[in-house]
């Protein structure tokens, strides 16, 4: 399990656990833990990318990726 973010421009690569898509950004997390309501949310430490800079694959999209 995990997400992959690649940056276009200089193709460094950065992976985590979770990932979400909000605000013109991308918030990828270094762990994934239940939310208590059936989800799942992001724990421990977060490195934010600008959406338009990177590319973004995940194993378990469904479970992984959150946009909104």
């Amino acid at each position: 399990m995990a997400v992959k973010v690649v940056d276009k421009k200089t193709k460094k690569e950065a992976t985590g656990k979770w990932a979400a898509v909000k605000g013109g950004e991308v918030h990828l997390w270094s762990g994934i833990m239940s939310d208590k309501k059936g989800g799942w949310r992001g724990c421990g430490r977060k490195t934010v990318f600008p959406a338009t800079d990177v590319n973004i694959s995940a194993d378990e999209p469904a479970k992984e990726l959150k946009k909104g």
